[in-house]
């Protein structure tokens, strides 16, 4: 199993969230913090086990870039990382 971290796209596999693809925005110890730029928002982000998400795969390379200097992002990005990795431009 290959293990999570900031900047990948996860899928939820427990909780109501299941089956939503979801961005890790950061890290806290055994947590991820998810956000999916709609329903679950940049400014309160979900806070997952590693154990409920499966990672999908690493986000674009200029969000991934854009969160690791910043440590944060806007709601359009993460909404665009999400869109660009299932081939749905026009879901923003």
């Amino acid at each position: 199993m290959v293990e999570s971290h900031a900047a990948d796209i996860v899928l939820s596999l427990a909780g109501r969230d299941r089956g939503q693809l979801m961005l890790a925005v950061a890290e806290e110890g055994d947590f991820l913090l998810l956000a999916n730029g709609r329903a679950r928002r940049a400014e309160r982000p979900k806070r997952k086990r590693r154990k409920h998400v499966s990672r999908q795969g690493a986000c674009d390379a200029r969000t991934r870039q854009k969160l690791l200097q910043n440590g944060r992002l806007t709601n359009s990005d993460i909404r665009k990382a999400l869109a660009l990795w299932t081939g749905d431009e026009e879901a923003n």
